[in-house]
């Protein structure tokens, strides 16, 4: 990353990104892992483990959740309260059955996440819904299918800033 962009007050804002997981192709936990970076900051220049830098992460349509082998039937979530014999293991089946694969996408962020101060408000910042009805649309700047779009209008504005600096040459020497 450029170092140039690493002190510049965009680096420091926070933007809200978008993921649609009908259209993603990755599985669970590819996608856990990229929107875990995201809400630390690692994506951006001026990262620093102390210091909380991270974006929002939006995520919808959950229930198109891919999931790869036979981890439903396989996965167990495990909880227990210290006392004997009070162990309980729920499927991964049962678990998307009671609350759904938003629940268990944040389950995989929450472990990629590190255990410190700053975990609880990295995760606030994760947004998740199973539908596609959410209440943060004004909010969304990134969205991940229209990163192709993104690149070409940049590039046509480092062309235009090429011609100007040309025609600006070009006006200086005339004078």
């Amino acid at each position: 990353m450029s170092q140039r962009i690493g002190s510049a007050a965009t680096a420091f804002t926070r933007t809200w990104h978008h993921v649609d997981v009908a259209n993603d192709p990755r599985s669970l936990g590819r996608l856990a892992a990229s929107i875990a970076i995201t809400l630390q900051g690692k994506h951006k220049p001026t990262f620093s483990p102390n210091r909380d830098h991270g974006d929002y992460v939006v995520v919808t349509n959950c229930s198109h959740m891919k999931v790869s082998g036979n981890k439903l039937t396989d996965k167990t979530y495990w909880s227990h309260t210290t006392r004997p014999g009070s162990l309980k293991l729920v499927p991964m089946e049962r678990m998307v059955e009671n609350k759904g694969f938003g629940w268990v996408l944040q389950k995989a962020v929450r472990g990629m996440i590190p255990k410190n101060k700053l975990r609880l408000a990295r995760l606030d910042r994760l947004k998740v819904f199973n539908g596609d009805d959410h209440p943060y649309k004004e909010n969304l700047i990134a969205f991940a299918d229209e990163m192709n779009e993104v690149r070409e209008k940049i590039e046509q504005l480092e062309k235009k800033e090429v011609e100007m600096a040309s025609l600006r040459e070009a006006y200086l020497k005339q004078n």
